[in-house]
């Protein structure tokens, strides 16, 4: 099982900038990043700075992490 912590929390960017949101890493794999762009997660390596997975729900993204064995 995959388990993700928190890297940085949502933060209030101004009015008419909206919000960013919350970036995670997989725990004992600091190196891949995950995080929401639009409508998509994405998980980046952020040593070979390359697209893992990516999924419409964070679930389903983590579902494809653990099938690929990134742990």
């Amino acid at each position: 099982m995959i388990k993700l912590t928190k890297t940085s929390s949502t933060e209030w960017n101004g009015n008419g900038f909206g919000t960013s949101t919350a970036q995670w890493c997989v725990k004992g794999a600091e190196h891949i990043a995950v995080f929401k762009l639009g409508n998509n997660w994405i998980a980046r390596n952020t040593i070979e700075n390359t697209v893992v997975s990516r999924a419409w729900e964070k679930s389903d993204l983590l579902i494809k992490l653990a099938a690929k064995e990134i742990l």
